[in-house]
Parts: structure tokens; C-alpha cells; sequence
């Protein structure tokens, strides 16, 4: 499989609950970071996703929130810590690399102005902030 997100992560779903339309799906990565996506309950059938199968959890890089906060509360599922490598500016953008652990590395497209207020830098240990239903599920 092809695709443009910058964001893939292989994992191991450790939970599914069902609802009435959509269900939650949780995923473990090898460095025991969970994520958790929602979906439809049609596409944990196409998918046939059970506890215990090996997916891919892909997240575009512009569904990715930064924050420096150190106790965040908010209502996004998924808060992903980790420290700066890498922060590439253009005129408009900035992309800042986080990584997450093990060579786990989260991307990360915010706009230039916020990057420069918050005055994100190499080495700053912040908050990669995704909404669970901005997580697809592939294999």
C-alpha cells in the first residue's frame, strides 16, 4: 500500500468495543504506546479485525495537534509524548518531527506563525495531540 500520510505505525490491536454504528479500536506499537482510532463497525468486518491482529495506524500530518503543555487535558484520545528532532520551516508551514521512542517518529504540519509562538525547538519534550477519528486503520 501507497499513500501520502506521513504518519504509519505498525501495531497490534489489544481492544475492540463495539457501539451501534462506530467502534473504538485500540492498538498497541512495539514500544507500548496505544493508539486509539474510531471507525465504522462495517470496516472492523471489511478488515476483519479481531484482537490480536498485526495493522497499520496512519494519521495525516496535518491531523497532528503540538502542544508544550505538561498536564494537558483535552478531549482527544490520543496524546502522544515525545521530544523534537527535527523542525523544518517554510514560508507558510512548519513541519516538526517528534520522536516517540524506539524510532518511532510522529510528523507534524502546523502552520509557521504557531510554531514561532510557541517557539517550538529541537529537544523540547512536547505533545503530539491526534483525535481518535483522525486515526484509519489499514493492513
Amino acid at each position: 500500500m501507497q499513500i501520502s500520510a506521513r504518519n504509519v505505525f505498525s501495531g497490534k490491536v489489544v481492544e475492540l468495543v463495539a457501539g451501534a454504528v462506530n467502534a473504538e479500536v485500540i492498538l498497541e506499537l512495539k514500544n507500548g504506546i496505544k493508539i486509539v482510532s474510531i471507525i465504522t463497525k462495517n470496516s472492523i468486518e471489511n478488515l476483519d479485525l479481531k484482537v490480536g491482529k498485526e495493522v497499520k495506524a496512519i494519521i495525516k500530518s496535518t491531523s497532528v495537534m503540538i502542544s508544550n503543555e505538561k498536564d494537558l487535558k483535552i478531549s482527544a484520545r490520543n496524546i502522544l509524548k515525545g521530544k523534537i528532532t527535527n523542525i523544518n520551516k517554510g514560508v507558510v508551514s512548519a513541519e516538526v518531527n517528534l520522536d516517540l521512542g524506539e524510532n518511532q517518529i510522529l510528523t507534524s504540519l502546523i502552520t509557521l506563525n504557531s510554531a514561532q509562538d510557541i517557539d517550538f525547538k529541537v529537544g523540547d519534550e512536547v505533545c503530539g495531540i491526534i483525535k481518535s477519528t483522525s486515526v484509519m486503520i489499514g493492513l
